[in-house]
């Protein structure tokens, strides 16, 4: 008797192993340590109509579940991260809030990035921080980084923002990229139409 309820606990557990119970508790831990810079990390944007859009509150606590999250279902380490500046809908198209911003000339809006900070994404495959004004990152804690612990980067976007020449030597060390976009930046010289390269 005592062997059949072993045996049907065994069960159980081996049917839920391969299935992960949320995000990690660490990954949960590092979006919030991110969260004074991309504020809307844990919130999801509702197109009311043409012209109203609403800001809302992640309602789970579980950031596999956030809009911007994605993650392994089986391990539950955050796969795919989207802090790209949320949209505003026009009665015209989806415009992009940083078009305002970069157009407008808001130079002394831009700030530096601690990339050191995504390091505990270790199964990060795509990264997007496409319009966030990010001027360059922290001596030491660029994008020089990311090669030792985020091997699996293979999609990163940094278009959109106020990066300049001196960015492209933190990238140089990422092995693993397939897809870079630096596509409307602040490059000056002979090679300052950087767009999106597969790489």
């Amino acid at each position: 008797m005592e062997s059949k309820g072993l045996t049907m606990v065994l069960i159980v557990l081996s049917l839920g192993a391969g299935l992960c119970d949320g995000c990690l508790e660490d990954e949960r831990l590092a979006l919030f340590q991110l969260k004074p810079f991309f504020h809307f990390i844990d919130h999801r944007v509702q197109y009311l109509n043409y012209d109203d859009s609403v800001e809302e509150k992640e309602s789970s606590s579980d950031c596999c579940e956030w809009e911007r999250v994605v993650c392994n279902p089986t391990s539950g380490r955050i796969t795919h991260l989207s802090l790209d500046v949320p949209y505003v809908e026009t009665s015209y198209d989806l415009v992009d809030i940083v078009e305002y911003n970069y157009m407008g000339s808001q130079e002394e809006n831009y700030w530096y990035l601690n990339a050191s900070l995504f390091l505990p994404f270790e199964e990060l495959q795509n990264l997007s921080l496409r319009g966030n004004s990010v001027a360059g990152c922290i001596v030491n804690q660029g994008f020089e980084r990311f090669s030792s612990r985020l091997n699996k980067l293979e999609i990163l976007d940094l278009s959109e923002n106020y990066f300049n020449n001196s960015i492209l030597t933190s990238l140089s060390g990422l092995s693993s990229l397939n897809s870079l976009n630096l596509a409307n930046n602040k490059f000056t010289g002979s090679n300052s139409t950087y767009g999106k390269a597969n790489l």
